[in-house]
This record gives structure tokens, C-alpha cells and sequence, in this order.
């Protein structure tokens, strides 16, 4: 009889208590969206910040459109994704008129809340606002945050053909990852044109770069469980550099030192007039063993430059079934092998115009490389096979070496 009662009077007190989470649940609103959205901007970077929502704790769902959010999202928006938690994002513009933005929740179920609340998830770039060093201190100035722990404060500087990278860690020790590119690396896919210069990295570390003129480069340090997540936050001012580094040689600048010429010493001004001639000296002819020996004497021409011979990977000399790769099979059977070097540049710049996966890009802008080599466009070629290194490091450093060489002939 004890036991029972005991047992009925768990149950009622287990029955009040959820009855009171039930009625305190319905008693607060579900807010399945992010609030107090606010724009700044100041050059072409725009900083976005949030409060995320405290029911919807997945990952948030940025939108950039030129025309204002109604109440649908455009089909062929695509947005960029940031973790819960975060709260700001930096975004780059070349054009900083017409920028409007929508910020989604999402919860851990991977459910997103389309639910566009102008002035609170949503809001445009009003002008006039700026940005007092928000890129360096957007982790510190973030209301109700801790610092964010990782990278920071990464600075790159030149020192003659070296560039010194230094940056600040906070929390533990992880693996990081040192990316360098032509133009600056402000989100994701920007990396997929960067070369990775060293894994494991720490501050100070020493870069050196192609000292070409007129190249300028970008950094970042990104840690590799990021990336190997797929969550690599790229924070501009932060942990990827915005200001770029020109690297020149040494030799590079004496070669472009002219010597001051001397002046023009005028004999006329500091010798009598007795010891010039006042006539025209009678023109002598030469005598025909003389002409015969200056015919025979030629400077020596200039040896013309011996080209690299053009590769391709064994993998695109075999007829694949379908899909992506015929495409590249064919431009490299009827034009790159049979050496119509112009016929394979304008093919493989028109395939390169539609995205294409990962390795079948770098294939082919390896061979857009050597099509622009074999052309004469040095300095795009450069660029093609710099873009490529860190997938195909060996191929690509021997072109390179190819290409500066045609370069500086």
C-alpha cells in the first residue's frame, strides 16, 4: 500500500511538472529569426551584424540582392553560410549602390526559417554609414560575445624579396594553413585559386614569393579542421589580409636603373681654334679587302629561345565515357596535340567559363597555361600556372620557371 501511494504520488508530481514547462513553453513567443540587423561600409568591404535567434540554433543563411527582399527569396540568390554564433559577417562590393540583405536562421535539423522581417533579419546599405575599424576589431566590438577564439591580427610585410607573415592565436594549439593568391581572399571560393605555401605554420614565418613585377599578393591563414569541415571563416582584416604585398627583386631594380648620361663635353669652348679642322675632310672610300672583311664580320644574332615541349596527363589522353571530361578529351585531341596553339587557347577559355569540379579545372588551366606559353602572353600564362600550384606543385613550378625565363629573354 506504501509502494503505491509512493508511486501515485510520483506520478502526480511528474504530471505537474510538465504541465508547468508545457504552459511556460506556450507563454514565450518561438522566434525562429535573427534581430537588430545592422550594415555599415567603408571602401568596398560592408560588415553585417546580428543577435542570432535563441530558438533556431543552427547555421545562418546570408542573402545579397540589388533589388529589396519581399516576401519571397530569388531562386538564383545564393547564399553564403555562417555558423551560429558568429553574428557578423564581412562581405565585399565593387558596386556599393542597391545592396539589400536578408539573414535566415536555421535549426539544428538543418530547417530554415525564410521568414523576412524588414529592419530586423533584413536591411539595405544606407549611405553614409561607415566602418571605424570594424575589420580590426570586429571580434572585440560584437555585443554579448567572448573574442573569438582562433587567427587574428594577420599582417603580411614586405622586406626586400621577402614577405613576413605574423599573426595572433588564441585557444589551443591547431594546425594552420598559410594561402596566398593574386587577389584577395575574402570568402571560400577564393580559395580555390590560392596556393597553399605551408601547412603548420607559426608567427613569424617567412614567404617568397615570384618576385615579378607588377604581381601583388593576398594572405590568409585558415586552420585545417576548418577547412576540412567545410566551415572556414574568412574574416577580411582578420585573419586574411586586405591591403596587398609587392614583392621585387633586387635584380629586377638594377636593371631598371638607367646610368645618368654624362654631359656633353664642347671641345670648341676650351681649345684654340688652330686645332680643328675648318674643312670638310674628303670622304675616302674603302678599299675592297677592307669592304670584303666588314661583309664577313657579322655580330653574332641572338640564340632563339628554346621553348619548353608541351605536356599532358596521361588521364586525358584516354576517351572517357561522358560527362564533363569529353569535352577537355576533345580540345586536347584536336587541338592541343596537334599543336594549334590559338584554336586551344580560345577552346579551353570558353570551357573554363562554365564551372567545373576541382581537378578537371586545374587540368585545364594547366593547359591554358601552356597555351598562352606557347602564344606569347607570358604574364597570363604566370598567372594560370600559379594558380594551379598547389594541386600539381611539380608540373607547375617547372612551367613557372619556363614562363620567367621567356619572360627576361
Amino acid at each position: 500500500m506504501y509502494i503505491r501511494m509512493k508511486k501515485l504520488l510520483f506520478l502526480t508530481i511528474l504530471s505537474l511538472f510538465i504541465a508547468v514547462v508545457s504552459v511556460s513553453a506556450q507563454s514565450r513567443d518561438f522566434i525562429p529569426y535573427v534581430s537588430q540587423i545592422k550594415v555599415e561600409s567603408r571602401n568596398n568591404l560592408i560588415r553585417l551584424t546580428w543577435i542570432d535567434s535563441p530558438d533556431a540554433r543552427g547555421p545562418v543563411y546570408i542573402y545579397r540582392s540589388a533589388r529589396p527582399f519581399s516576401s519571397t527569396i530569388p531562386a538564383n540568390i545564393r547564399p553564403v553560410v555562417v555558423r551560429y554564433g558568429e553574428q557578423y559577417y564581412i562581405d565585399d562590393a565593387d558596386d556599393m549602390e542597391n545592396l539589400y540583405y536578408f539573414i535566415a536562421a536555421s535549426d539544428t535539423s538543418g530547417q530554415r526559417y525564410d521568414i523576412i522581417l524588414p529592419r530586423i533579419n533584413s536591411a539595405s546599405l544606407i549611405p553614409g554609414q561607415t566602418l571605424e575599424e570594424a575589420v580590426a576589431s570586429a571580434e572585440f566590438e560584437l555585443p554579448g560575445l567572448e573574442p573569438v577564439q582562433g587567427i587574428s591580427n594577420l599582417r603580411a610585410s614586405q622586406d626586400g624579396e621577402r614577405v613576413i607573415i605574423t599573426f595572433n592565436t588564441e585557444g589551443p594549439r591547431r594546425n594552420a594553413i598559410l594561402y596566398r593568391n593574386m587577389q584577395p581572399i575574402s570568402r571560400p571560393q577564393d580559395l580555390l585559386n590560392a596556393v597553399i605555401v605551408q601547412s603548420g605554420i607559426d608567427s613569424p614565418f617567412v614567404d617568397f614569393p615570384v618576385p615579378v613585377p607588377g604581381l601583388t599578393w593576398y594572405y590568409a591563414v585558415i586552420y585545417e579542421d576548418e577547412i576540412a569541415s567545410g566551415n572556414m571563416g574568412i574574416k577580411p582584416g582578420i585573419n586574411a589580409t586586405i591591403t596587398p604585398v609587392t614583392v621585387t627583386s633586387e635584380q629586377t631594380a638594377e636593371r631598371t636603373l638607367r646610368p645618368i648620361p654624362l654631359p656633353v663635353l664642347t671641345l670648341r669652348n676650351t681649345m684654340p681654334d688652330s686645332h680643328f679642322m675648318t674643312e670638310i675632310p674628303e670622304q675616302v672610300p674603302l678599299s675592297p679587302a677592307s669592304t670584303r672583311m666588314l661583309r664577313d664580320t657579322q655580330m653574332p644574332s641572338k640564340v632563339p629561345i628554346t621553348l619548353k615541349r608541351p605536356r599532358v596527363f596521361a588521364v586525358d589522353l584516354v576517351a572517357p565515357t561522358g560527362g564533363e571530361e569529353s569535352a577537355l578529351f576533345q580540345i586536347i585531341t584536336e587541338y592541343f596535340v596537334t599543336l594549334n596553339w590559338e584554336s586551344a587557347r580560345v577552346s579551353l577559355q570558353h570551357y573554363l567559363s562554365v564551372r567545373r569540379s576541382r581537378d578537371i579545372e586545374a587540368r585545364a588551366r594547366f593547359y591554358l597555361g601552356q597555351t598562352l606559353y606557347y602564344t606569347g602572353n607570358y604574364r597570363e600564362s604566370l598567372m594560370e600556372f600559379l594558380s594551379i600550384r598547389s594541386l600539381h606543385p611539380a608540373e607547375a613550378n617547372t612551367w613557372i620557371e619556363a614562363v620567367l625565363s621567356a619572360m627576361v629573354y
